[in-house]
């Protein structure tokens, strides 16, 4: 196979293809924010957790904003683990949105291949999603975040394939309509 010929398909089929060249690019970026956000070292990571889930407290638990700080971070330290694993399988199901959405872009129907592969992709980068965090500064690689994550993606996957399959089939019966 001729390299520069086979670039050159794949450029012009993005090229002509403007859902396909969004929906993979919108995944690529899913994946860098995801890899940005795990190269944050241990305590950049709970900074970034510990905000979000103040601002969350603030809004939904009553008296948090009367606490004195010794009383909210008790409360804070309660939430913040549920709050971690839940943003995994938060962030992987969307990843796993996005894969669904950029496989059908290309076109593929069977919706079965478009689970393996979105699954694929989705396990596969969380797993070298842990792996790099092995890198970084008090992080560690959690087999049960990977756990989590897949659980994330597959849930998500499954809700998007269910959608899709729910719009697939109203817009064959408007077709088939006289």
């Amino acid at each position: 196979m001729d390299g520069a010929k086979d670039l050159k398909k794949i450029y012009l089929y993005f090229k002509n293809n403007t859902r396909a060249l969004v929906s993979w690019s919108l995944l690529l970026i899913w994946m860098i924010i995801i890899f940005i956000l795990s190269a944050q070292t241990a305590d950049e990571s709970s900074s970034t957790s510990g905000s979000l889930l103040s601002f969350i407290l603030k809004l939904t638990y009553p008296g948090y904003k009367l606490m004195d700080p010794s009383e909210q971070f008790v409360v804070l330290e309660t939430y913040q683990h549920i709050i971690r694993k839940s943003a995994h399988f938060m962030v992987f199901g969307v990843l796993g949105i996005l894969a669904v959405n950029a496989y059908k872009s290309i076109h593929i129907r069977n919706n079965s291949l478009v689970i393996i592969l979105s699954l694929a992709t989705c396990v596969g980068y969380a797993v070298l999603d842990e792996i790099h965090q092995i890198f970084v500064p008090g992080r560690s690689c959690e087999i049960m975040d990977i756990v989590l994550d897949s659980c994330g993606s597959f849930i998500f996957i499954a809700l998007t394939i269910f959608i899709f399959y729910l719009f697939e089939n109203k817009k064959s019966k408007l077709v088939e309509k006289p």
